[in-house]
């Protein structure tokens, strides 16, 4: 954990946990679908992108520095695949609500994205035992 870092109440996981990712997970094809997504929306080039659908709404997020701080009222922790191998939270930052449109149109990714980490449902898993502990 970096020296000083303030763990979030609002996280349900601490930001430097991790879990591996299995050996056979082709992240360069993860990541190559994830940035269909700059095509969509270009104020996220260079930076890990996710959107995510809250309630009749949508927010597209890029990545930010992770300093430790407390989260802000616009950030978040996905948790996504990474380069190294491993499925750890990412920092993210709302950079604004999407329309219906762009919604749709960025569905279909989203699909391919979804297909992807179904071949990795057992951190899903795992990461559901962490937060939820044992259910009866």
């Amino acid at each position: 954990m970096k020296e000083g870092s303030i763990v979030s109440s609002y996280t349900f996981i601490h930001p430097d946990t991790f879990y591996r990712l299995p050996k056979d997970f082709n992240y360069r094809e993860y990541i190559d679908i994830e940035r269909e997504l700059w095509a969509f929306f270009p104020e996220t080039i260079g930076r890990r992108v996710n959107f995510c659908q809250t309630g009749l709404t949508a927010q597209v997020y890029a990545e930010v520095r992770d300093d430790g701080s407390e989260l802000g009222d616009q950030e978040t922790y996905f948790l996504m695949p990474c380069a190294d191998g491993k499925m750890k939270p990412v920092r993210m930052r709302s950079m604004r609500r999407l329309t219906l449109s762009e919604f749709r149109m960025t569905y279909l990714t989203a699909v391919k994205l979804g297909e992807e980490l179904t071949k990795i449902l057992d951190v899903f898993r795992s990461l559901d035992s962490k937060v939820l502990g044992e259910l009866s």
